[in-house]
């Protein structure tokens, strides 16, 4: 039942997507979808850009949440056509918590009563937090919204290109596999055994580049990304030799 429902909803989403797309060629206009997941904004853009001129971003590179946009194909499309704004949200250090997590931005925003798929990736940095938002929602939020957990904080509103990240800080580590199979690097990757990565892979909480992967056998590859939920994730940064043993040497990052 729980996967006839996933299922109906996915169908739901996806029939939004298209109106989007086509919305976009009845108007002759660039148009875009709330913000999704990685994994459905993959697979509903490899669809629908089939039929319609259409991208993926979602603030950065390296979002996990992103808008798919259209438009004609006499309209040059880039990432500037998304209709994203960064909020740049600081809390007042004297007074209130210095720990405050994903949740606690999330929720408070959430709590003016603003819908999640207007929401995109929240980054919680030391210094400030970046909010990547619809950009129809950002001065909202910038007037209403006054803490966080009990924490004040003050927020500006920026273009999403004048928005500087902090590089990737990697926890890097080698090990050595029986194969280059999801099982068997995850199971490695996340001190595993392979018959519980397995068992992960079939309640679908594994992803490979944010795609949901359901073949135990699948066969990774150096910059592939692979997460698991409750685990983290990982990157393979580098497939090497084999060993004596016949084992393969690979180098992943940790984050």
């Amino acid at each position: 039942m729980q996967k006839e429902y996933k299922q109906a909803e996915d169908n739901l989403f996806y029939a939004k997507v298209l109106d989007t797309a086509k919305n976009s060629i009845a108007h002759h206009k660039k148009t875009a979808t709330d913000f999704m997941d990685r994994n459905k904004s993959n697979l509903y853009l490899e669809k629908v850009k089939l039929q319609f001129q259409a991208m993926a971003f979602g603030g950065n590179a390296d979002c996990e949440r992103c808008m798919i946009a259209f438009a004609p194909d006499d309209m040059e499309l880039t990432e500037q056509d998304f209709p994203i704004k960064a909020l740049h949200i600081t809390k007042n250090k004297k007074f209130g918590q210095s720990n405050l997590t994903h949740r606690d931005y999330l929720g408070a925003i959430l709590a003016l009563g603003i819908d999640r798929a207007k929401v995109g990736d929240i980054i919680v940095l030391e210094e400030k937090t970046i909010c990547y938002i619809h950009q129809d929602l950002a001065e909202y939020v910038q007037a209403n919204l006054e803490y966080v957990s009990r924490t004040k904080v003050a927020i500006s509103i920026s273009d999403i290109f004048a928005v500087t990240l902090p590089e990737k800080v990697w926890n890097f580590r080698t090990l050595t596999v029986a194969s280059l199979r999801l099982d068997a690097v995850a199971g490695g990757a996340f001190h595993l055994a392979r018959a519980k990565v397995q068992q992960q892979i079939k309640k679908e909480l594994i992803q490979v580049n944010w795609n949901i992967i359901i073949n135990p056998s699948f066969s990774v590859k150096e910059g592939d990304m692979i997460s698991m939920r409750g685990f983290g994730r990982i990157k393979i940064f580098e497939i090497g030799s084999k060993t004596k043993k016949d084992r393969i040497c690979i180098t992943i990052g940790r984050e």
